[in-house]
């Protein structure tokens, strides 16, 4: 048995990168520039890196192809730290690629491809988590299919682990009852996605997890709300933190990632969610101040000079 702090169950990729000046509408034929192959993750990997390098016991659970784009996510995991030990490989499938389309003022959009997971069978995922059985966390997302995402989710809690959720990308079905779930992470465009409500509609982010969390039945909501900061709703009451101010952003992607483990790595540590959130907020920005995702990950030592610069 292997226990760990966090178990990330939820898909690896490559990311590949290119820079436009607009995003494209439909029948355009887009110029873009500097397009290449980066150190760059699906949400599985993204999330076990960071968390792998701040110093959390961390596990993986996915499945990619026999292909050198599986080789790199191992090699990316294991020199975190990262067990690696159920992530299954296979012939079936490819491991999948994506492209993120980044903006002038570092906004970005991505195009994930199909993902290797889809191949990854329910009774792997319990044969893993049985063999963690004791661990603390669980944490997945919908880059996995969704309807195994949940019942990993649904038997990590059976086991007596603590659940996480991104809904991302976005559930293309109803998530139904989530009382399984202890937190969810989202950002406010998927939370207004899964509420039904319009995007240009003004709307309180405190109002705005109310809904999540009576619509799901979930007890903690975190949202980030990018250049706004992020909020929380849980029992003890809600919270807003403000963003920190920079003076240059480089890039975004991954940037949602990187606050939810570093997050999850304050909890596993025994600080509060509001500290947890408070310190990630800061690794979050020295984030998106670096090129590229794996690489933007950074230690606990290089956050923390991060925080005494941003505070004086």
């Amino acid at each position: 048995m292997a226990i760990k702090d966090v178990i990330v169950l939820n898909s690896h990729g490559v990311g590949q990168y290119a820079y436009c000046d607009h995003m494209p509408v439909w029948g355009e034929t887009l110029c873009v520039k500097n397009w290449y192959v980066a150190e760059d993750g699906g949400k599985g990997s993204n999330v076990s890196v960071a968390l792998g390098r701040l110093g959390v016991k961390t596990a993986y659970i996915g499945k990619v192809g026999n292909d050198p784009w599986g080789d790199v996510g191992e090699k990316w995991m294991n020199d975190a730290g990262v067990d690696t030990k159920y992530m299954y490989r296979t012939d079936e499938v490819s491991t999948g690629t994506g492209l993120i389309l980044i903006g002038p003022d570092g906004q970005n959009t991505v195009i994930d491809g199909d993902s290797s997971a889809v191949a990854l069978k329910e009774e792997e995922i319990f044969a893993a988590l049985d063999d963690m059985k004791g661990s603390t966390y669980f944490v997945t997302g919908f880059e996995v299919p969704q309807a195994k995402a949940l019942a990993g989710a649904r038997y990590a809690k059976k086991l007596g682990m603590i659940t996480m959720l991104n809904p991302s990308p976005l559930p293309e079905e109803e998530m139904g009852e989530l009382g399984y779930i202890d937190y969810i992470f989202i950002n406010e465009v998927e939370g207004r996605y899964i509420c039904g409500e319009a995007q240009d509609k003004e709307i309180d982010p405190i109002a705005l997890m109310e809904e999540v969390r009576e619509k799901y039945g979930i007890r903690n909501v975190v949202m980030t709300m990018g250049g706004d900061g992020s909020a929380a709703l849980t029992d003890e009451g809600s919270w807003i933190i403000p963003p920190v101010k920079l003076e240059k952003v480089v890039n975004t992607a991954g940037a949602g990632d990187g606050f939810m483990a570093s997050t999850i790595s304050g909890l596993v540590k025994g600080k509060s969610l509001k500290e947890a959130m408070e310190w990630a907020t800061y690794y979050a920005a020295l984030s998106v101040t670096i090129e590229g995702t794996i690489p933007a990950y950074r230690y606990p030592e290089e956050v923390e000079a991060f925080i005494k610069e941003h505070q004086k």
